[in-house]
Formats: structure tokens, C-alpha cells, sequence
């Protein structure tokens, strides 16, 4: 999916990737695809802060293949360390996308959806949902904010780089990537002055066609992330409020994720 410039949009930067790094495949010496692996979710030890029926669950789906072979963004983004490292290039971040965006999205939606239902089942993880277990919400929020981060992290600008590639990558502005945490139930940090260009607003634009579902973690977090966007970039750059759904919402319960992935947003820029 390829962004277009929008005549009439008078702060929108004239290229997507103004200030995004010009790195490529071709020349970095340090990046090779013989030697890429595609990140995965929970790379690193689980806590032993689960019931024993929810370990379970975790190590079960953790290795379903049709899980896996989705290779979901929604998930990568919060909870693996591979994704942060592959962050910090252009080439490795452009490699992970590539991957995560070549996947069948209906399917995977569908897979994330259903695992997302029995994640939350009474077999399953149920009382570590509702005593607010940090791992089990962050694995919720992602499983069921798969498709509006799929749409959003495969956009591309005119130069055919992946928007968040540029953004995660931009040196010069470091609060580029933060949009993305929103449908994760992530609100906007305060003072956040994200790009003002295409590809924020066109991500922005995905956010608000699913905020209007109440059973999306977006739907607490996009009003309040649209003001500050609106007051950076100017009246009409984006919509202030949610797109009023077309069709009922499926049935299920969100919960906000926990503070401290605040704190692992901000680190995000902070990489060197």
C-alpha cells in the first residue's frame, strides 16, 4: 500500500522520508539478507508471574505455526528484544517489515482474533487478565490490534520506504514512532511532535477507522493523540474524533496497557 501526497494539505512535508535515513540493503556492510532472521514476539524469558494453565497457554500459542508464520507487528512492538535491536537500522527494520507485511492480513487477523479469545479463556489466562498480569495484557492488546497495525506499519511513502522505518529510524525527531503504540492502548505521551507528513496522517487515518470499536484498545487513546496532532500539524491534518463505525463490533473486552510500556516507548528513542 503506497501513500500519495495530498495537494491541499499545506504542512504535510513534501517527502515522507525527508529526514529518514538513506540506508540500504546494497550499502550496509552490516546487514545481509543471508544472515536476517525475522524477529519474534516473547524473545525473551517469560515472567514466572503466571498461573500454571496460563504458562501453558503462552508456551502453546507462542509455537502454533500459524501464529508464527504471521509474524505480527502488533506483538513485536512491545515485546521483542529482536525487533528493538533490528530498530536501529534502516535495513534490518525495512527486512522485518517486508516479512511482517508479506503474510495473508485476513488470515492472521483471524488466527490473532481467535487466539485472542482463548488467551482470555477460563482454561487459559482468564485470572492473570483480570488481576492485570503485565505479559497477558500486552499479548491481548496485540493479539487484537493486529490488523490496524498491520495497515499501518506496511504503508510506504512515494520513495517506496516503509513509513515506520522512516519514523523509527528518524534520529532528528524521536517521538516518530510513538503513533504506533496507540492501537496497543498506549496514549500519546504529552509534548509528543511527531513529523507532520503523509505518512502520519495517512496512519492516522487507519487509527480512526478503528477507534470507533469500543473492543479496540485504539478507541481510548485516539481522541487525545488527534488533539496533540491537530494542535502540531494544524485544523483538518487529521480527524479529531473516531470514524463512526459501518457494522457492529465483535465481542470482546480491552484492557489499557500497563505503565511501564510507556517507559519502554520512551526508551525506543533513545537507542544508540
Amino acid at each position: 500500500m503506497h501513500l500519495h501526497r495530498r495537494q491541499n494539505d499545506a504542512k504535510v512535508s513534501s517527502t515522507a522520508s525527508a529526514n529518514a535515513p538513506k540506508s540500504s540493503i546494497a550499502t550496509d556492510p552490516n546487514a545481509t539478507p543471508s544472515d536476517f532472521k525475522v524477529p519474534t514476539p516473547f524473545d525473551t524469558a517469560l515472567s514466572n508471574n503466571y498461573t500454571a494453565s496460563c504458562a501453558a497457554f503462552f508456551r502453546t500459542f507462542l509455537t502454533n505455526k500459524d501464529f508464527s508464520e504471521c509474524h505480527p507487528f502488533s506483538l513485536m512492538l512491545q515485546t521483542s528484544s529482536g525487533f528493538f535491536d533490528a530498530s536501529k537500522s534502516f535495513v534490518r527494520i525495512t527486512q522485518t517489515l517486508e516479512a511482517t507485511c508479506r503474510v495473508d492480513m485476513t488470515k492472521c487477523t483471524d488466527t490473532m482474533n481467535h487466539l485472542a479469545r482463548e488467551l482470555i479463556g477460563d482454561n487459559n489466562c482468564a485470572v492473570d487478565y483480570a488481576n492485570d498480569n503485565p505479559q497477558v495484557i500486552q499479548a491481548y492488546n496485540g493479539l487484537i490490534a493486529y490488523e490496524p497495525l498491520y495497515q499501518a506499519s506496511c504503508l510506504k511513502d512515494d520513495a517506496g520506504s516503509y513509513c515506520y522505518a522512516n519514523a523509527v529510524t528518524n534520529r532528528s525527531a524521536i517521538t516518530d514512532p510513538y503513533p504506533y503504540y496507540l492501537p496497543l492502548g498506549v496514549p500519546l505521551p504529552g509534548g509528543t511532535r511527531a513529523t507532520c507528513n503523509s505518512c502520519l496522517q495517512d496512519v492516522m487515518a487507519i487509527f480512526s477507522s478503528f477507534a470507533g470499536n469500543t473492543t479496540q484498545p485504539i478507541s481510548q487513546t485516539y481522541n487525545g493523540a488527534a488533539q496533540q496532532i491537530g494542535i502540531a500539524c494544524g485544523t483538518g491534518f487529521v480527524n479529531q474524533t473516531a470514524t463512526p463505525l459501518k457494522a457492529a463490533a465483535a465481542t470482546m473486552t480491552i484492557s489499557m496497557t500497563p505503565a511501564i510500556t510507556v517507559v519502554f516507548m520512551l526508551l525506543l528513542g533513545f537507542f544508540v
